[in-house]
């Protein structure tokens, strides 16, 4: 073989190993990022052991993330903290199990956020659902389960499984082997966790900095660090935030204009209703007097004729044909 050839194939050799290594190593993200570090998780599971794989992630993700944060980033940082809650809340995640498996995969996770005209999130909200059985019956093993809650809960804190396929041994991977985070995934998390508006998010792909070396982390690791405590107080900027955003943009701000519109109409309503009363001239009382014995007008009657007895010159009712004085027959004189 020809030396050039040789050095040729060589270099190609090398710079494919140097392509294939990055674009390996690279983590993308869903696009958002909490407004909050303190997470709550409504954990809706029929079985004990479902619900405690979903604590076992939460925990592992809290703990990683100190550790993180601790050995690569001088304790510079503050991470996102997983706590269960009984609560329905505005932002929060929401993990269910199915009996059987609906999907090609045995959990998937959907996410949503708001945000606000500046790009600042107000609320994210997230539903991850896990089978407890596959399609052909045979129930999922608990170390399976632990893989797959791990995994959606770092769909959970904005990490995306696209092109992490290429990383075997990695958490995110669409399939994942492992239990536990890489630094990549943490990486990614941390820059995730430093912003609070969709202009300020990192660029995708993440990849690792030179003096941060991928590797996937311990239960040594773990045990190393004290687990963050969760700032569960409701009484936050953030909750404020949510709430003016939910009057701005929510159905409260057309409930709030069908009321003003109400109101409008019912004062005009009234105020011309007040004005018509004011015109109408009050009519003028009329005495009414009452007497004592009624007054009946009688007209002019004609008197009747008198009848006098022609004997004894006695007066006789014009009825009588004998005078009752003499007896005799009266007649007119």
């Amino acid at each position: 073989m020809r030396p050039w050839i040789f050095l040729l194939v060589l270099f190609l050799l090398v710079n494919f190993r140097n392509v294939f290594a990055q674009s390996t190593q690279v983590q993308p993200i869903l696009g958002f990022s909490w407004p909050t570090h303190s997470i709550p998780v409504s954990i809706n599971a029929p079985e004990p052991n479902a619900r405690q794989a979903v604590l076992n992630a939460m925990r592992t993700w809290n703990l990683a993330q100190q550790w993180f944060i601790t050995t690569y980033m001088a304790s510079q940082g503050s991470p996102f903290v997983f706590y269960e809650t009984n609560a329905t809340l505005g932002s929060m995640v929401t993990v269910s199990f199915n009996q059987t498996q609906t999907t090609e995969y045995l959990g998937w996770t959907s996410s949503h956020e708001l945000h606000d005209q500046q790009g600042n999130f107000l609320q994210i909200t997230v539903s991850i659902t896990i089978d407890l059985t596959e399609q052909g019956g045979a129930v999922v093993p608990d170390v399976d389960l632990q893989r797959l809650a791990a995994h959606e809960m770092g769909h959970a804190l904005g990490l995306d499984d696209e092109h992490t396929d290429l990383i075997p041994d990695d958490l995110m991977n669409p399939v994942p082997q492992v239990i536990f985070p890489s630094t990549l995934n943490l990486y990614a998390v941390y820059l995730l966790s430093t912003v609070t508006n969709m202009k300020n998010l990192p660029q995708q792909p993440v990849s690792l900095p030179d003096n941060i070396p991928y590797i996937l982390v311990s239960q040594a690791d773990l045990d190393s660090v004290t687990a963050p405590v969760a700032q569960t107080t409701t009484t936050t900027s953030f909750d404020l935030n949510q709430l003016l955003f939910s009057i701005a943009y929510g159905p409260w701000l057309w409930v709030g204009l069908l009321v003003a519109l109400a109101a409008v109409v019912v004062a005009s309503t009234s105020r011309r209703q007040r004005r018509g009363l004011a015109k109408v001239e009050p009519k003028a009382e009329v005495p009414v007097i009452f007497r004592d014995e009624p007054v009946i007008e009688r007209g002019t009657i004609p008197p009747k004729p008198v009848k006098t007895c022609r004997y004894c010159g006695a007066e006789v009712r014009p009825d009588r044909l004998i005078c009752d004085k003499c007896g005799m027959p009266a007649g007119y004189l």
